[in-house]
């Protein structure tokens, strides 16, 4: 092999490497970019299902507080109801 040969085919493989190490980095920042974005989506949703369990707490206990007797009656008393015995 003389020189001439051996600095073409080491110029085809450097230019190989060089485009195969561009390729192989160009799919690692899209993979980078993608997993960031899955991560923000995600932190996005757990905080929303973070306030729907709030939501749901309170709604829960704004039931519970709406059952007992003493709201009933007062509810009733502000729309002018009352019980048969305390009508006079």
């Amino acid at each position: 092999m003389n020189e001439e040969k051996k600095r073409r085919v080491f110029s085809a493989v450097l230019s190989g490497m060089i485009m195969l190490i561009t390729i192989l980095v160009a799919i690692l920042v899209y993979q980078l970019v993608g997993i960031v974005s899955r991560k923000n989506k995600i932190e996005k949703l757990d905080a929303e299902i973070a306030f729907l369990q709030s939501q749901i707490e309170q709604t829960e206990n704004d039931i519970e507080v709406w059952g007992l007797e003493w709201k009933i009656i007062e509810r009733a008393r502000e729309l002018g109801l009352y019980f048969p015995s305390e009508e006079d």
